[in-house]
């Protein structure tokens, strides 16, 4: 019986062993998808664990230890520094997201993914609104001396300390979704990619 493989056939060589250029745009791509979602997930750790240190534990002792006026000043020149930090850190994630939709583009999106990207946006839109809105009204009303619970200006102030909370509270509960989402959709594209590579025939002919 002949060895050599009947016209037509495809046949197993050296060649097949080398990556194809298709499977080096593929690794290219799972690279650039993992430092995407690495940088993300750092950026949302920092963020979430920037509010958490400023409000849970800075803000509390900060008003117990230091006297009014000094602690409402010092700690809304911090919260201001802070959104500079976050308004940063959402432009960082955002183009994250971007990177990782161009990247995807040609394998589907999955609904997981979108979700992640709409709750990226919302948090860069609160981050902005916070820079730009809540803490330069807190700061105007705490140069004017405005104090909690006394008077117009302190019941001002009382609503834009609930606005700022409730933000704060809801980019960290974002950002820690963020997280799991983008390691999530990592894994199960990943896996989507493995199950497509072809098998390679083997040596001497056709698949039985």
């Amino acid at each position: 019986m002949s060895d050599q493989p009947a016209a037509g056939e495809d046949v197993f060589s050296e060649d097949d062993l080398g990556p194809s250029a298709h499977d080096i745009r593929q690794a290219r791509r799972r690279l650039g998808e993992r430092i995407a979602t690495a940088i993300a997930a750092t950026c949302c750790g920092v963020w979430a664990g920037g509010l958490i240190a400023l409000g849970a534990c800075a803000a509390p002792l900060v008003f117990e230890l230091t006297p009014y006026p000094h602690s409402g000043n010092a700690m809304t020149a911090v919260f201001a520094r802070f959104d500079s930090i976050a308004v940063g850190l959402a432009v960082v994630v955002l183009g994250c997201e971007a990177a990782r939709t161009l990247l995807a583009w040609r394998s589907g999106q999955l609904l997981a993914a979108r979700f992640r990207r709409y709750l990226a946006i919302l948090a860069a839109l609160g981050a902005v609104f916070s820079a730009t809105r809540l803490t330069p009204a807190i700061q105007s009303l705490y140069s004017r001396g405005a104090r909690r619970g006394f008077g117009e200006a302190g019941r001002q102030f009382e609503a834009l300390h609930a606005q700022s909370e409730m933000v704060g509270k809801a980019t960290v509960v974002i950002a820690v979704v963020l997280i799991f989402l983008h390691i999530f959709t990592l894994q199960g594209r990943q896996d989507e990619e493995t199950d497509k590579v072809p098998t390679p025939l083997p040596p001497g002919g056709r698949l039985p």
